[in-house]
């Protein structure tokens, strides 16, 4: 028995050192493919927007690789702003098919190309098929051409709201839910069967911005009258050939006649020439200084990504990122810490979470500010949670239609009694306290148990009001009207006060810049939060359970990402989260974020 052991254990050693080299092995070679890339003259940077489209990845080298067929906005950010100056670039083709983004980062990329066109380089856009989200974000384009035989949804805006009131009931679930806030829908889904009529006007205002930001766009690009584009498109789809016809682009083309397009612009009639077309991922990577920028003050950008919990970040095949308290302060800290880094950029995309998770930020970012500026950029959503961490910044910057506010607050326990019944499953209690089991789901809250979850959740959502009114100088009457886990576009909340200037990333610089005392002309170089660990730290931290659970996890992730509807599946990504924080905390979360098609 004693020598079968051994064995046993000499084989899984000798397995392990397997394992390790091969996994060594492989990042070796991948490094080496990842090496600084070489631009070529007379290349064109090409954008390939087509799937999730995240801020950046995560920390850990293993996740990266497990998320690395998206796309980061990090990259596209720091490519353009390099391709603008970069003599070897010629100009942009943008590929776009399917784009998984939000408008907030349809708004980023549409600034950032009308940017980069101020160089006098040409930005060439190619659409296999077309909605009003992928037709803005190439609107910058010098000339957009659509797939021939392809299709056009110019129809106007709608999002659909699940409630789940009826199936969790026809399931034994009583969700016992209890919000705070006229306009806090977060419980709504789950114990209405249908909207309030505050959650259709906050929706309904929410999509009037959208409609509003497109049409101006489009209108103006295309020099169009907007009473003749609005009946447009009020009449719904069209095929590809109409919307040539309609001036909304300048060709119909394959991909290989775009690609000939911007052969003849770089080479004229030299058709025997190739052109060299070099991906965004590969691209950033060069040196920001190879082409005179990065020179200057430094400045942290930390990510601040997911559902807010407390402890480490993470990604989780139910909910995606989550952003764990623990990881977010520990990267504030040491960017505080940090001498060379005069101001923090916070780049926020969350729709909330945990209450005690994101005040624990709030207040590492309270103390950060007594030593240096801090400036929080919003990305497609810092709803609720993420509007909580975010509102005692320095100042704070959105794009028009980033959602957020939702000042409001939600507590829930789920009573599974009538599961439990279903099934014949019976449980006994047996407790030293009147409230011992207040948490419990085995059956419905007594008056005085709502009576204590009631006070609980009034409690945190006058803390939240507070310290809105503290962040953003505003009286408690005034941010009680304007909060009640109402979601707001970031123009609306601008207008309110809720956000100090609308724009992205560049802006949030600017103004860093502004409080950091860095003159206007200097240029900056931005050190990313977090850090990539080497692929051997996080071997060594996580190779026994982390490997397996991470390619386990992202194989139920795959299917749920695959057969699912985006917003059946958001639902449910967040209904996880409410599920596993429902006996313990109150949530600032906003945990169905509209969809909008």
């Amino acid at each position: 028995m004693a020598r079968a052991k051994t064995w046993v254990i000499v084989l899984l050693v000798i397995f392990g050192l397997f394992l390790l080299f091969t996994f060594s092995f492989i990042w070796a070679l991948k490094s080496s493919l990842e090496a600084t890339p070489t631009v070529k003259r007379n290349s064109v940077l090409k954008i390939n927007l087509q799937g999730h489209i995240t801020e950046k990845y995560p920390e850990n080298a293993i996740s990266k690789e497990i998320e690395s067929s998206e796309m980061q906005m990090f990259d596209i950010y720091q490519a353009l702003r390099m391709a603008k100056v970069d003599d070897r670039i010629r100009g942009i083709y943008l590929r776009i098919s399917s784009p998984g983004l939000g408008w907030a980062k349809a708004e980023e990329i549409h600034d950032l190309l009308e940017k980069f066109k101020q160089s006098g380089k040409f930005v060439i856009a190619f659409l296999e098929s077309s909605n009003e989200l992928s037709y803005f974000t190439a609107l910058p384009a010098d000339e957009i051409y659509l797939q021939p035989h392809s299709v056009a949804e110019f129809n106007g805006f709608a999002t659909e709201v699940p409630f789940f009131k009826r199936t969790l009931n026809k399931l034994g679930i009583n969700p016992q839910v209890e919000n705070i806030g006229k306009y806090k829908s977060a419980g709504d889904i789950l114990k209405r069967d249908s909207m309030s009529p505050a959650h259709r006007e906050a929706t309904r205002a929410i999509l009037e911005d959208v409609y509003e930001a497109f049409v101006t766009a489009v209108v103006k690009r295309k020099n169009l009258q907007r009473q003749n584009f609005e009946t447009l498109l009020d009449k719904g789809i069209y095929q590809s050939e109409e919307a040539f016809e309609a001036g909304l682009v300048d060709g119909l083309k394959y991909e290989n006649e775009v690609q000939d397009i911007i052969k003849e612009k770089i080479y004229g009639a030299e058709i025997d020439k190739k052109v060299n077309f070099i991906p965004v991922q590969k691209y950033a990577r060069i040196n920001p200084k190879e082409v005179g920028l990065g020179r200057g003050e430094k400045i942290a950008l930390v990510y601040a990504i997911g559902t807010i919990v407390s402890g480490k970040s993470e990604y989780s095949p139910m909910v995606g990122r989550v952003m764990g308290s623990q990881s977010v302060v520990n990267m504030l800290q040491k960017a505080s810490k940090n001498r060379l880094v005069k101001a923090i950029i916070m780049r926020v995309d969350s729709p909330g979470g945990s209450a005690i998770a994101s005040d624990e930020i709030w207040a590492e970012i309270e103390k950060i500010q007594k030593k240096k500026p801090v400036i929080v950029s919003m990305s497609d959503v810092a709803a609720s949670g993420g509007y909580w961490i975010s509102m005692g910044s320095d100042a704070i910057v959105a794009q028009p239609n980033t959602l957020t506010g939702s000042i409001g607050v939600v507590g829930s326990i789920f009573d599974l009694s009538g599961t439990y019944d279903k099934i014949e499953l019976v449980w006994e209690t047996v407790k030293i306290g009147s409230h011992a089991d207040i948490f419990t789901d085995k059956r419905p809250m007594t008056p005085e148990e709502w009576r204590i979850l009631k006070k609980m959740i009034k409690d945190t959502y006058d803390t939240f009001v507070q310290k809105v009114a503290e962040g953003r100088k505003m009286s408690r009457v005034e941010v009680d009207k304007i909060a009640q886990g109402r979601v707001w576009s970031g123009k609306r909340a601008f207008q309110l006060g809720l956000v100090d200037t609308l724009g992205g990333l560049d802006a949030a610089i600017e103004i860093a810049k502004q409080k950091a005392g860095i003159k206007k002309e200097t240029e900056v170089e931005l050190i990313a939060y977090p850090k990539k660990k080497s692929f051997f730290e996080s071997l060594l931290s996580q190779f026994n359970v982390q490997v397996k659970k991470y390619l386990f996890h992202h194989q139920r992730h795959l299917a749920l990402n695959s057969f699912l509807p985006d917003d059946i599946r958001q639902f449910i990504q967040n209904s996880f989260i409410l599920r596993s924080l429902s006996t313990r905390e109150i949530l600032a979360m906003e945990p169905y974020i509209p969809i909008i098609k």
